[in-house]
């Protein structure tokens, strides 16, 4: 079963894996004002926690899995290639497979029937 929820933004907490080829991803900016929140959201499927820091980010993972064929990773990579490889390239073996994605699929439309 999944879990979706989302918390406050906090910089020391949370960081963006999706923006950018960081090993361990960047740490998130907080809000320009006190008075805005801005959320990080999440979605604990399959055993493995996905960390979000926009719905635009949760649309562009949805669009990720609604694809059951993918390109190859192989080829155009940067030097150094263990340390550049794109947000999708990290995630755990199979989750992409038919009944997991399918798992998968499902929080993040729960993500964004709640807060999208």
């Amino acid at each position: 079963m999944s879990k979706v929820w989302r918390e406050v933004a906090d910089p020391k907490k949370h960081s963006d894996f999706m923006s950018s080829f960081t090993e361990g991803g960047v740490p998130i900016t907080a809000a320009r004002d006190n008075l805005l929140e801005k959320w990080v959201y999440f979605a604990n499927v399959c055993n493995f926690t996905f960390q979000f820091q926009s719905i635009e980010q949760v649309k562009d993972c949805k669009a990720y899995f609604e694809k059951k064929i993918h390109p190859s990773t192989r080829g155009n990579h940067p030097l150094f290639e263990h340390y550049w490889h794109p947000w999708y390239c990290k995630l755990p073996k199979g989750i992409n497979k038919d009944a997991r994605r399918v798992k998968v699929l499902k929080a993040l439309q729960e993500i964004l029937d709640k807060w999208g």
